[in-house]
């Protein structure tokens, strides 16, 4: 046979033989990619599922317990029950939709930290104050080491707080009534301006498999179980708490089996607060007081929708406060300006309005050419709660932010901080 020919057959041969392969590869990948969208498809289907129960979970508390409480009327006892549930499931609900702004914020690469001095004795408070309650609702047994500490931090107080309520609710949701749950502070010791300690939450809980405690910190995943033990919630915490741990600069080990209860250990150095313990502002500012200070006092308040309108009028008119209201930005400087030199002592502005925004109705305000509208505390009320919304309201020439949801103690604490020292 001509070797040209020969030449052409190997030749041939070859060209189908790596056709094939690449037929085979080809194929496999396509397979690979088929069962990658599955698996993220699954994944998302199953967020989805246990997102809608979660949410629909504290809402049906919401929905039926506010029909209950409105067949109570004439039981002030009932009512405050209702209320009490009402109350209970509306935070539950809150954590879940902060949890998903944080983790999306985590993503972006967003997710900061800003700290400033916090007194651990505060926060011990603050845990106790939170854990106790829910352990005794499920018959678990609370113990608390650490609180004999007196010193101030320099550390994000939410985030910090947020860390701890994260592993500790963890902790109370998957320990059956009987069990016990522990907080320490512990091996601690302060060198170099450094407040060096360990951080431990362990449980008598149901515990953990080796295999998930591979994927603990990966967002949305939670341990597989039958429906009778279905675990609820967004299985979010945990990554954000590595978070936070991460940019603190800090470690965090979990020790767990199924059966055996779990231990999470979580070690930082945190920086010492110049402010000593006994000149801090304390937990939440002063609450003494109040009703004295808040009497009598003028507000504008600008915001355009009319339940939250009624909503905050209601919580300043219960200090006995009186309150002037504005639809919109352009309306509240109007007001302002209308008004004289004085007459208001505080400003409430919601950032999102139409026709003018809380900041530029800020900017308008501190430009007026009158004494009181450089030193009026002027203080934002909003949902938009990232850093950079914060930091553009300092930059109107916002005094503070405070967060909607509004809880009225803050609110108040607020009001009471401003009217005080105004600048």
């Amino acid at each position: 046979m001509d070797d040209n020919i020969i030449l052409f057959v190997i030749f041939f041969v070859l060209l189908i033989g790596v056709g094939a392969v690449c037929a085979v590869l080809v194929h496999k990948a396509e397979r690979e990619k088929e069962e990658a969208k599955r698996q993220l498809s699954d994944a998302k289907t199953d967020f989805l599922s246990r997102i809608s129960n979660d949410i629909k979970t504290p809402m049906n508390v919401i929905v039926g317990m506010t029909a209950l409480g409105m067949e109570e009327t004439d039981n002030p006892e009932k009512m405050a029950e209702c209320l009490g549930k009402i109350d209970t499931a509306s935070r539950f609900l809150m954590g879940l939709l902060n949890d998903l702004v944080d983790v999306s914020m985590i993503e972006m690469g967003r997710f900061r930290l800003h700290p400033r001095a916090y007194s651990m004795s505060d926060f011990m408070e603050s845990i106790s104050d939170m854990m106790k309650p829910a352990c005794e609702e499920k018959q678990i047994a609370f113990r608390m080491t650490g609180d004999e500490i007196n010193l101030n931090i320099m550390a994000d107080p939410m985030r910090f707080e947020q860390m701890f309520f994260n592993l500790l609710n963890n902790a109370v949701k998957f320990t059956p009534a009987g069990g016990e749950v522990n907080f320490r502070v512990c091996n601690y010791a302060t060198h170099g301006g450094i407040f060096s300690a360990d951080y431990v939450v362990e449980d008598t809980g149901i515990g953990m498999s080796s295999e998930f405690q591979k994927l603990l910190f990966e967002p949305f995943t939670q341990e597989k179980c039958n429906e009778a033990e279905k675990r609820h919630g967004s299985g979010l915490g945990l990554a954000i708490v590595q978070n936070i741990v991460s940019q603190m600069g800090g470690t965090i080990a979990v020790r767990s089996a199924l059966g055996s209860g779990t231990e999470v250990k979580i070690h930082l150095d945190i920086p010492l607060a110049d402010i000593q313990p006994e000149k801090a502002s304390g937990r939440g500012g002063r609450t003494d007081g109040i009703g004295e200070i808040l009497y009598g006092k003028r507000v504008l308040l600008a915001e355009d929708h009319p339940l939250n309108i009624e909503i905050a009028k209601r919580i300043l008119e219960s200090q006995k406060m009186e309150v002037v209201c504005a639809e919109n930005g352009h309306e509240a400087v109007e007001l302002f300006e209308k008004m004289g030199l004085n007459y208001f002592d505080v400003i409430l502005l919601d950032l999102l309005m139409p026709e003018m925004d809380g900041f530029e109705a800020a900017r308008r305000i501190r430009k007026v050419p009158r004494g009181d509208a450089q030193i009026i505390p002027v203080i934002a009320m909003s949902a938009k709660d990232s850093q950079e919304d914060i930091d553009a309201c300092r930059e109107a020439g916002m005094n503070a932010y405070i967060a909607k949801p509004v809880e009225p103690q803050k609110l108040y604490q607020v009001l009471v901080e401003y009217l005080e020292n105004p600048i």
